[in-house]
């Protein structure tokens, strides 16, 4: 009985406490330099996690109408190749070339964390960042990537997005 009191007690402290203290405790997973401070990088919207959802769906599907609309029109792409992509136009052209190429390419989720960056002297930045398996090509001539894709989300839509890859086996991949 005095355990079960202690964990009432518990459970209503931790259930008052204002924003700040929430904040502190439980959304704080990191930081990122702003100059020579660090600025904290807390819990973000879960409803930009279906933004980067629907986007590889939209791949997936070979709906490039879908990734358009999920994206602004002066979208901003850094490839992991070096390769910048200017405007979300130049992406969808980009992207119908690589669909075209390969028909069988797929996207596979396989994580997906959504955080906003605390800045002291500039705006909040809201980012989702997320690993894919990534597939293309037939027999020999078969690509297995997984990547992390690492995208700011500015009113319901990807703003700017950087790509990191590395080259994975049949029996890495995470299924």
């Amino acid at each position: 009985m005095k355990k079960l009191l202690i964990i009432i007690i518990l459970f209503k402290m931790t259930g008052c406490q204002n924003n700040e203290g929430l904040k502190n405790q439980n959304n704080v997973f990191g930081y990122e330099m702003e100059g020579k401070e660090k600025v904290e990088i807390i819990r973000g919207d879960k409803e930009s996690l279906k933004i980067i959802e629907k986007y590889f769906e939209g791949y997936n599907n070979k709906d490039l109408g879908v990734i358009e609309n999920l994206e602004h029109e002066d979208f901003i792409g850094y490839s992991h190749t070096g390769q910048i992509v200017n405007g979300s136009k130049e992406h969808i052209l980009l992207s119908k070339q690589f669909l075209d190429t390969f028909e069988n390419a797929r996207w596979d989720i396989i994580w997906s964390i959504s955080s906003n960056i605390q800045f002291k002297n500039k705006p909040v930045e809201h980012w989702v960042t997320t690993c894919l398996n990534i597939s293309f090509g037939e027999g020999e001539k078969k690509q297995n990537y997984q990547r992390i894709f690492d995208a700011q989300i500015v009113k319901n839509r990807i703003s700017k997005a950087f790509l990191y890859q590395r080259t994975v086996t049949d029996s890495e991949i995470i299924k």
